[in-house]
């Protein structure tokens, strides 16, 4: 009986590892792309409040980075009672701008500069990011699936302000039907919604769509939420043990995205 068992269980893996898809909804960042970023370092905030100081707006390095910590944590509390939702995505473009509008006087002669929220995010980006690069086989994988008639879109609890910019930068974004970013709909992953949407606009068949990501707790747990498989590209990595004993449990775990190319061999 346990060899029937345990032949069962390999047989079933297989099928698994061997499943086509024709739609693979895919994350970003720790998942296609590299990336190290430190918003603690006092001297990102020190910058931005001399931009901040530019235009009329007064801060200093310190003052602006709580103030920027109170503004978010608002901006989510009012998000969830707005939405009913358990995981909002603030647009941090709009604080960057709100802040202007708190740090400047009503008797400055200084304009605000248009879009200048965006422009703060831009420079709040540059400034914390380290390092941003492509994983090994990742824009090789992508071109593979596109050329065997596969689907991809891009699912990302994100910034458009910053990752936009980040993907022409990575040179991927013509490898995407869609691209959808969480600042955009004010929700993220694991919010099931997030996911519902590419599905429905799209009009995907959730048996023959699957989600590729890095995170058992927003990847893998959003694509068990709204039904469809789940494979981890394990870059963190997680150990055995914490796959073990996740209560959330990915169909498929890989360490290279290039095994997504065994599908079809």
């Amino acid at each position: 009986m346990r060899i029937k068992i345990k032949r069962a269980l390999a047989m079933s893996k297989k099928a698994m590892t061997n499943k086509v898809y024709k739609n693979y909804i895919f994350d970003f960042y720790g998942t296609l792309v590299d990336i190290l970023t430190d918003e603690k370092d006092p001297t990102l905030w020190d910058k931005l409040a001399q931009l901040y100081q530019a235009y009329g707006a007064d801060y200093k390095g310190e003052g602006l980075k709580k103030s920027y910590a109170k503004r978010v944590a608002q901006a989510r509390k009012e998000l969830i009672e707005l939405k009913g939702v358990a995981y909002p995505e603030v647009d941090l473009a709009h604080i960057f701008n709100q802040l202007y509008v708190d740090g400047r006087p009503q008797s400055s002669c200084l304009n605000q500069p248009e879009d200048w929220g965006q422009l703060i995010a831009m420079v709040f980006r540059v400034l914390s990011r380290k390092h941003l690069l492509v994983y090994p086989h990742t824009k090789e994988v992508l071109t593979f699936l596109k050329e065997q008639g596969c689907h991809l879109y891009l699912l990302s609890n994100a910034q458009a302000a910053f990752t936009n910019a980040e993907i022409d930068l990575m040179e991927l974004r013509s490898c995407f039907d869609a691209i959808y970013l969480s600042s955009d709909v004010g929700i993220c992953k694991p919010q099931p919604e997030f996911l519902k949407q590419v599905l429905d606009d799209h009009g995907l068949n959730p048996a023959e769509t699957v989600m590729v990501g890095n995170d058992l707790t927003t990847d893998i747990a959003v694509a068990k939420a709204v039904g469809i498989d789940g494979i981890l590209l394990n870059t963190f990595p997680y150990s055995r043990r914490e796959l073990e004993n996740s209560p959330i449990k990915p169909d498929r775990v890989i360490t290279d995205i290039e095994a997504l190319k065994t599908n079809f061999t």
